[in-house]
């Protein structure tokens, strides 16, 4: 019995007839004619396998093969020994037939009968060619559908992400000119600001967008677009300045004298809501108003960071000489107004900063800390009190130490009339010297403070009025304050300008 050949001997590579894949590959071709012809059958069902005997092709050459010399008129049809002699392997160069080896054209009738008998089932009781030509007629629509989609999409479809997705937008450069500010201060930011990833450098066609034209002009239809230049770089749109805001913050500077830390309500600007990185940028500006500065001016701030509530602060070098502590206390002072701060950290070029005594590393709000008996804080008590420059242009707080108490509220209505003691060259009294307490009521978040007729002879009546109501609603829970006068209305002796209760008034506002 003859064997079976595996594979259709007219199969070969474009390249060489003589070699072949076991899988199905474009690069096959059809030798059966002698030339090398495309492949119009599924190679897996036919030329890769043992039913190659059925391939249209095939059949076809069986035919070619075997018909009856030209004088006998018509082809004889081959016998079943001459089909077997076929399907035996036989050499290559026994398939360098002459051109006229296969000649049938594939619509000719005879052509249309071996069609037919192809799509009978095999007797091998295999899957029915049927199937076959139901698998190919599929894979031909699919090449029509993507012959038609490459038509639609064009020859040069972008192949990346960026291209095929229209609403994203290549990386913009970052602008090349620095702010004008940048040489007073270096850049700062409240957070850290992790290492941006790097720019994209290509450009593409898609991300430039075209000039709106305006709305007052008319449009001109004759007029030909302009064709860009391929050679000019292609512009790009500078990423928009974080918008500045002004806001008032309250700043910290030393008074005329540069003994008392004086704070003032300053309008800056902000930007990108760095409110606390701005705050203390301005406190290396000069001040004003006859204020003296502590802070030294060639000092770089290079970092500002805010983590769990403690602002860590990197300077250059240390921002005041040697053991003056009074330009910490000022940073100190002028962060703590901000509620995200509770604690302060100073670093010196990434280094902490030794502790000092006197800079006020936890919040609070003990400023200009008066301590003439020597006393403990832990043995003793804090009240703050309000007194007027010298210069009459600011309001100066001392928080004095006095014997530990429980009536707060009365011990910082004395302390107020004692004056400033030792800061009386710098501070002034206004409340004349003879003033007494007569009594004090709280009730409902208003303290109501009475006192001897020589209150009413004060020259100074909006000072008098401003540094009482800015002593008294330190008292927690105090939000206003009732002045009386031998137990009567200040208004009684002052008008109907004072008949109020007087809030906590802004502090040195600029």
């Amino acid at each position: 019995m003859t064997e079976v050949a595996t594979h259709c001997p007219y199969i070969g590579l474009k390249q060489n007839r003589a070699i072949r894949f076991s899988t199905s590959t474009a690069e096959h071709r059809c030798y059966i004619s002698g030339d090398a012809m495309d492949i119009p059958v599924d190679q897996a069902s036919y030329c890769l396998t043992q039913f190659h005997t059925q391939c249209p092709l095939y059949m076809g050459s069986v035919a070619a093969h075997n018909r009856a010399p030209a004088s006998s008129g018509a082809p004889r049809k081959a016998t079943s020994r001459e089909r077997d002699s076929v399907v035996a392997m036989p050499s290559v160069d026994a398939y360098a037939a002459s051109p006229d080896v296969y000649e049938e054209d594939w619509a000719s009738a005879q052509r249309a009968a071996r069609r037919a008998a192809a799509s009978l089932p095999r007797r091998s009781g295999g899957i029915p060619t049927s199937v076959y030509g139901l698998v190919i007629g599929l894979l031909v629509v699919g090449a029509v559908v993507y012959f038609y989609a490459g038509t639609l999409l064009g020859p040069s479809a972008p192949s990346d992400a960026a291209a095929v997705n229209p609403t994203q937008a290549a990386f913009e450069p970052l602008p090349t000119v620095a702010p004008t500010d940048a040489a007073v201060l270096p850049p700062m930011s409240d957070t850290p600001v992790p290492t941006p990833p790097p720019l994209a450098t290509a450009t593409s066609a898609a991300a430039v967008i075209p000039p709106v034209a305006s709305p007052t002009t008319p449009a001109q239809p004759t007029a030909a677009p302009a064709q860009p230049n391929p050679t000019a770089p292609v512009a790009t749109t500078v990423p928009a300045t974080p918008e500045a805001k002004d806001m008032v913050v309250r700043l910290v500077y030393a008074d005329a004298s540069g003994q008392l830390l004086v704070p003032v309500l300053r309008t800056i600007s902000v930007p990108g809501k760095k409110v606390a990185t701005s705050a203390l940028a301005a406190l290396f500006t000069d001040p004003r108003n006859g204020l003296s500065r502590i802070l030294l001016p060639d000092t770089q701030i290079l970092s500002v960071a805010i983590i769990d509530g403690t602002a860590v602060i990197d300077f250059n070098k240390r921002p005041t000489g040697p053991g003056d502590v009074r330009g910490f206390a000022a940073i100190a002072l002028t962060m703590y107004q901000f509620d995200s701060i509770s604690k302060i950290k100073f670093l010196i070029n990434g280094v902490d900063m030794p502790t000092e005594n006197g800079i006020p590393y936890i919040k609070s709000s003990l400023v200009n800390l008066w301590n003439p008996a020597n006393l403990s804080l832990a043995g003793s008590t804090a009240v703050t009190v309000s007194f007027v420059a010298a210069n009459s242009k600011h309001d100066v707080s001392l928080t004095k130490l006095i014997d530990k108490t429980v009536n707060v509220a009365e011990a910082t209505a004395r302390t107020l009339l004692e004056g400033p003691g030792q800061y009386g060259a710098v501070l002034k009294r206004v409340i004349p010297e003879s003033t007494q307490l007569r009594g004090i009521r709280i009730e409902n978040g208003v303290i109501t403070v009475d006192f001897t007729q020589p209150f009413a002879s004060a020259t100074d009546k909006a000072a008098v009025v401003r540094t009482v109501a800015s002593t008294m609603t330190t008292i927690n829970g105090i939000k206003a304050v009732q002045i009386l006068v031998e137990g009567a209305p200040l208004s009684t002796v002052w008008g109907n300008d004072y008949n109020k209760n007087f809030e906590r008034p802004p502090v040195n506002a600029e």
